[in-house]
């Protein structure tokens, strides 16, 4: 039976472009890997990474247990496996990974003075603007000094997405400082915008309901095949104990938020059993 990608069928009828915003090396496979893997044979589809890099040491202690727990010490090897995983997982979806090397939350530092700095030789902290997951990223806190990231990431996602037909981004579930700097970059894009449901923080948060109602998004569920995602998804073995510690991977429907640009490409008929409709 044909698979029918209800609001998306026209893109995928029109071999759309689809660009998928990624805001760490494994969010958007998680989060949408059935969908890209049908989406691949019959569209253009790009993945792009934004925070996909670490920092010089000395680190903080939540970098350390970050990096320790993945069997690591040094930020860099971490993060070039990382990478490496990732081109391999998006690769076996059939879409084609870019890297933006932008550092993620916990090995970002802060400006200061020069004496300051050499104070963080000591208590890392001090100069790194998530120093806590527990107390700054875990709480959702966007630090100010993030303004330069914010606009330099919307510099570097340019000639990503100026030709796209659609662009997927996180609806930021969790409030992830990183996930929501990502977020918000369609805010101001031209193209129509499809938000994804991510994946772990989903199990745990619901999504941020003024959001939803701010941006008029309507939820589409896709309960397609999941093996090719599965196999990528397998791909991550850096991360896959953490993200699984009973050792399998669920199979669970993925679900998106459409503007009103692109929920009106709605198309219903005969044979339409994965997706479950705009509400």
């Amino acid at each position: 039976m044909e698979t029918c990608f209800g609001p998306l069928h026209d893109a995928v009828e029109g071999r759309a472009r689809l660009v998928l915003l990624s805001p760490h090396l494994d969010d958007v496979v998680l989060s949408c890997g059935s969908l890209i893997g049908e989406l691949a044979d019959r569209c253009e589809v790009s993945v792009v990474s934004a925070f996909s890099s670490g920092g010089a040491a000395p680190h903080t202690r939540a970098a350390r247990r970050i990096l320790a727990s993945a069997g690591y010490r040094d930020a860099h090897a971490y993060y070039r496996d990382r990478r490496t995983e990732d081109e391999r997982a998006v690769r076996h979806l059939g879409a084609q990974p870019n890297h933006l090397g932008f550092a993620d939350a916990p090995f970002r530092r802060r400006v200061v003075p020069r004496g300051l700095g050499r104070a963080a030789a000591c208590l890392p902290e001090l100069v790194h603007r998530y120093p806590t997951v527990r107390f700054d990223i875990a709480r959702g806190r966007l630090c100010a000094g993030d303004r330069d990231v914010r606009v330099a990431l919307a510099s570097a996602l340019e000639p990503h997405v100026e030709n796209a037909d659609i662009v997927f981004l996180p609806l930021a579930i969790g409030g992830h400082p990183d996930h929501r700097l990502v977020r918000d970059l369609g805010l101001n894009l031209a193209a129509p915008v499809v938000y994804y449901s991510d994946f772990p923080y989903n199990l745990t948060h619901r999504p941020d309901a003024e959001f939803l109602r701010h941006q008029r998004l309507r939820s589409w569920c896709y309960d397609g095949p999941s093996w090719r995602k599965v196999e990528a998804v397998s791909c991550y073995r850096s991360q896959f104990d953490g993200l699984f510690p009973a050792g399998s991977i669920p199979r669970l429907p993925e679900t998106y938020w459409l503007t009103e640009a692109a929920a009106h490409l709605v198309v219903t008929g005969p044979g339409d059993h994965h997706a479950r409709g705009v509400r």
